[in-house]
């Protein structure tokens, strides 16, 4: 019995130190987090790829050789410039032919957009515990707001913090401190969900907020370094489980 006790004291400790008072905000990345934005910019590479085939007699390259360009960071993660370059470098460029690899890419890409599993349910619960939800995103807010719309979570989240709401990206701490300074919340109450070790939840655990790596959603391989983080999700609804939280 007195193991027992000190057993279930170290276990109180351990919560109170994680959650040392109410939780009364979560704060969520979106792309790859909520649902799987690769999956359906993989898609409009393809549908680009196809539309160049078609167009110049052919090609033979993967959807990774163009998604390659995106990841160079010459330029953002989202410009169009990066389907230019890989246009010119293997010239197929034309004015004509960029506007309408650009407009697939666009369309093809909300399209495709699909929820990771029990998103839904999830969002549910935790509104029904009367927490604040609120969206950290490095994509600018129409582009946000029309992937929300897509996938039916708009109305979910009280706040939207967008790169020109801020006016900067993550790992930048500004969209976390805007964030709670709307919501009205400290760090002690706040919780971050999101799928980058490095730009969700470094930036995060600096300003003293509690942090979920929603690691179903990481692409990026060897990002994890170290276990830098408050929880671990192997699946949105694991967020459920968090000591505390229900």
């Amino acid at each position: 019995m007195e193991e027992f006790d000190k057993n279930r004291s170290i276990i109180q400790t351990d919560q109170e130190r994680i959650y040392p008072g109410t939780l009364k905000a979560i704060l969520f990345d979106m792309d790859n987090t909520l649902f799987d934005f690769i999956a359906a910019k993989m898609e409009a590479f393809r549908k680009i790829l196809s539309f160049i085939g078609r167009e110049k007699g052919g090609i033979a390259e993967e959807p990774s050789e163009l998604f390659r360009y995106f990841l160079r960071g010459t330029y953002g993660f989202e410009d169009y410039e990066n389907i230019r370059d890989y246009m010119q470098d293997r010239n197929l460029f034309t004015a004509q032919g960029y506007r309408k690899c650009c407009e697939i890419y666009e369309q093809e890409k909300l399209e495709n957009l699909e929820l990771y599993p029990a998103v839904t349910n999830t969002l549910d619960k935790l509104k029904g515990l009367g927490l604040k939800l609120a969206i950290i995103t490095d994509a600018d807010k129409h582009h946000a707001l029309a992937r929300l719309t897509k996938v039916g979570l708009l109305n979910y989240f009280d706040l939207l913090v967008a790169a020109d709401t801020t006016g900067t990206k993550k790992p930048d701490p500004t969209h976390f401190l805007f964030a709670l300074e709307v919501l009205e919340i400290t760090p002690e109450e706040t919780l971050v969900v999101g799928d980058s070790i490095k730009r969700d939840i470094v930036p995060a655990r600096k300003l003293g907020l509690k942090t979920a790596y929603a690691s179903y959603g990481d692409w990026r391989p060897g990002e994890e370094a170290d276990q830098c983080f408050d929880f671990r999700l192997n699946s949105f609804s694991d967020m459920l489980d968090i000591p505390g939280l229900l």
